[in-house]
């Protein structure tokens, strides 16, 4: 079912209430994504907003949190649909009256919907985030093709039933089937995927995704975001965002410090560092005159730098 489903850039809100400040080509993909039923790819350094682009969009669609999956290394496509706990089937089995263990022979009570699950089958408006999906085996995105495609998976643990259950609840196993879907006439969830682009992703996974890749933010829009959080510190946000903005082009640092790091930095520096302002306009001085800041004069510095080789390339306390 095609929909004119759409999201609007004014009034997003990512986790916390904080508002989410995407570009106009954001919001253009992720309602081409809606309009085609299709999958939004989005890809970008670390703490860029793609998972929090899934939050504020999730807020806006369905008024609820994303149903989200964060990948790891070991994960197969079943982890994201539904999970069917064997161990405990077969621990239950082993203990009991024989009643009890008759119930416990249904396969239905071991099961539950995951984040990717959820959404295919949920009758109403939803997001499923599925978070860092390089992360995964490379088998893994050609392996849920056809449940993306589709919008329907198999449970196979299950059987086929003479007539399948039309009173499907994501939340009650019992009421589920073989081949999971939608009901009739809903709309399929906007599914989410983010990649911090640690490999290259499958050609025909690709070609069914939406794609966009989200550009770390500029001066302009880290004091959006800065100003939104701390209102009436407009000083210490320029003063944070040049110093930030100039660490970030270090020549030879390995981790370069996100947007996440900043807003944490700046919260540092505002509850416990109130006395730095003359630091801080010290190395804004610094910048401006081309100067080399003296990066072990500025205060929380373990908010941005994270890696002991970085540390020592700025000259700052190791020991």
């Amino acid at each position: 079912m095609k929909s004119n489903r759409s999201i609007a850039a004014d009034g997003l809100l990512g986790r916390q209430n904080q508002p989410y400040f995407a570009h106009h080509d954001l919001i253009a993909a992720a309602n081409t994504a809606l309009l085609l039923e299709m999958p939004l790819l989005l890809t970008g350094e670390a703490g860029c907003g793609k998972t929090e682009f899934a939050w504020a969009a999730a807020q806006q669609l369905a008024g609820a949190e994303p149903f989200s999956f964060y990948v790891r290394s070991d994960s197969v496509s079943r982890d994201l649909l539904y999970r069917y706990d064997s161990l405990l089937r077969y621990g239950e089995s082993q203990y009991g009256t024989d009643a009890e263990r008759r119930d416990r022979a249904d396969v239905r009570r071991y099961l539950t919907l995951e984040a990717l699950g959820k959404g295919l089958c949920s009758p109403h408006e939803s997001v499923v985030l599925i978070d860092e999906i390089d992360k995964a085996p490379r088998d893994l995105p050609n392996d849920l093709l056809r449940e993306l495609e589709q919008g329907e998976f198999e449970i196979a643990e299950l059987p086929e039933l003479p007539v399948a259950n039309a009173k499907l609840d994501i939340d009650d196993p019992f009421t589920f089937n073989r081949l999971m879907k939608k009901p009739d006439g809903k709309p399929r969830p906007l599914i989410i995927i983010t990649s911090n682009v640690e490999r290259q992703l499958p050609d025909p996974f690709l070609r069914r995704c939406i794609f966009y890749h989200i550009q770390f933010p500029g001066a302009e829009q880290l004091r959006q975001i800065l100003q939104a959080r701390f209102p009436g510190e407009t000083p210490i946000v320029d003063q944070s965002i040049c110093i930030f903005t100039t660490l970030r082009n270090v020549s030879g640092l390995t981790k370069k410090p996100a947007t996440s790091e900043l807003i944490n930095w700046v919260q540092a520096i505002i509850g416990f560092h109130r006395d730095a302002n003359s630091t801080l306009q010290a190395a804004v001085v610094s910048v401006e005159n081309k100067k080399r800041v003296q990066w072990s004069s500025l205060p929380a510095l373990c908010c941005l730098i994270k890696l002991r080789e970085d540390r020592e390339l700025l000259g700052l306390d190791v020991s």
